[in-house]
């Protein structure tokens, strides 16, 4: 809204997972790491066909928790490969089932944990590998197994040795830790590792979920904030310009009437300096009275920040409003500022008037202000001016002038615009042009009493 860039969004952005710190990598990877390596020397105590882990063995079961550590989260594919390569490998060497395919379990979940949907197709793919490499596996380690079976003398031979399932269910492959290459063991596998990356799908789901409502939290308050800012400066710069161009442009007058009647009458050259003065000295209080508002905003020091010093800063009021009012008696002072610019002002303004509220007597004001201004600077034939204010069911202010009317509307200023904006802000409406029953201009603002306002009564007091 006031300049700033926004640097562009990533088209997949990729959320802060569970898995991302180091040292959470490092507790899973140690976990899965004792997993592998004594369960693995346990099962081959009920897996006498398996051979017993070596070196090698105890190697290969350490890669998947490695992997976990150094790829991860920057490099999925190469964790992954590497992870499913070391476990199958293990079961080619023909070593036990079961508590192996915790280390590439583990890998899968964490790739889905750390990355964005590439990532997540990464962790499915794994998966299929894993779940087809270890049917291979099953494939090639199964007549081995049966060969041990046979050629074990303590054993008596059975013809329905041979992997578990419909064409025959051998006791001794089920006693002697077999099942794991049955058919339906492999499923219930598979569906077990597809169920272990659902889940780490779902919470990765959750995690971006949060981390989108945090930013656009974040946006959110830094939208409120320049909006904020926005608004405040635009305030401020509204004040400014009514207070500026109202004063300047009665100094401007009374100056050129003063520099006119320097030599021929000065009595009426002092008048006018008299004029200037009092001017100038109502226009600093005003401005004081606006730069008020950015000292209250500049004393709301944030959270941690180094308290003010104690006393009154020099030049200061410390009773001095934090923001400007205006009554009955600043009307006043506004048509009586402009009659001694030479202007015949007729002010007609109704009952009822003081009990506005100051938002809203302030709308008032600026609009009287900011028409006077404008016959002053633009209507220079004019020479008499009618204000008037009147409060029924709503508030109307019109103020006309007999100058010659352009004969094409002129291009909004910022006092215009402004004075727009301060009606508007107040949920009225503001119309100007020249005047439909003669020469001249016509500013007419309508706007909305409040609920809790009081109406004047007939005989002009207040109810």
């Amino acid at each position: 809204m006031l300049g700033t860039i926004r640097p562009a969004r990533d088209a997949d952005p990729v959320a802060p997972g569970s898995l991302d710190r180091p040292r959470a990598r490092l507790f899973v990877a140690v976990a899965v790491a004792l997993v592998g390596v004594v369960g693995s020397l346990a099962a081959g105590r009920n897996q006498p066909w398996a051979a017993e882990p070596g070196l090698l063995a105890l190697l290969l079961l350490l890669v998947s928790p490695a992997a976990l550590v150094v790829f991860l989260p920057r490099r999925p594919v190469l964790a992954t490969v590497t992870a499913v390569a070391a476990t199958l490998g293990f079961l080619l060497l023909g070593h036990p089932w079961g508590p192996v395919f915790a280390g590439p379990v583990a890998v899968l979940a964490g790739v889905v944990l750390t990355g964005g949907r590439r990532a997540r197709l990464i962790g499915w793919a794994g998966a299929a590998l894993l779940a087809g490499g270890g049917a291979a596996a099953a494939v090639l380690t199964a007549p081995r197994v049966e060969r041990y079976l046979r050629d074990d003398p303590t054993r008596v031979p059975d013809d329905r040795w041979g992997p578990p399932g419909p064409a025959g269910h051998g006791p001794p492959w089920v006693d002697d830790g077999a099942w794991f290459l049955s058919l339906g063991s492999l499923v219930a596998g598979a569906a077990w590792l597809a169920v272990a990356l659902l889940v780490a799908s779902a919470m990765r789901d959750r995690i971006a979920r949060r981390l989108a409502a945090e930013v656009a939290a974040r946006e959110t308050a830094a939208e409120r904030e320049r909006t904020a800012v926005a608004s405040e400066r635009l305030r401020i710069a509204r004040e400014l310009h009514d207070v500026l161009a109202h004063s300047l442009s009665a100094i401007n007058v009374q100056a050129g009437v003063g520099l006119h009647l320097l030599e021929k009458q000065p009595g009426q050259a002092r008048e006018a300096l008299t004029n200037i003065r009092a001017t100038s000295q109502e226009a600093l209080t005003e401005v004081r009275e606006v730069l008020g508002i950015v000292r209250d905003g500049a004393s709301a020091a944030p959270p941690g920040a180094p308290a003010p010093d104690d006393g009154p800063r020099p030049g200061w009021d410390a009773a001095a409003p934090l923001a400007p009012t205006w009554d009955r008696t600043a009307l006043d002072r506004l048509v009586e500022q402009a009659r001694a610019d030479g202007l015949a002002v007729t002010a007609d303004v109704g009952p009822g008037l003081d009990e506005l509220p100051d938002r809203l007597a302030g709308v008032v004001h600026r609009v009287v202000q900011e028409s006077l201004t404008n016959v002053r600077r633009h209507a220079r034939t004019a020479r008499r001016v009618t204000v008037r204010v009147t409060r029924t069911d709503g508030l109307e202010v019109v103020v006309t002038d007999d100058g010659e009317a352009p004969r094409t509307a002129p291009e909004p200023g910022y006092g215009l615009v402004g004075m727009r904006e301060r009606v508007e802000a107040a949920g009225g409406t503001l119309a100007v042009g020249p005047r439909a029953d003669g020469p001249g201009w016509q500013v007419r603002a309508a706007l909305p009493l409040p609920r809790d306002a009081v109406r004047p009564t007939e005989t002009g007091e207040t109810a």
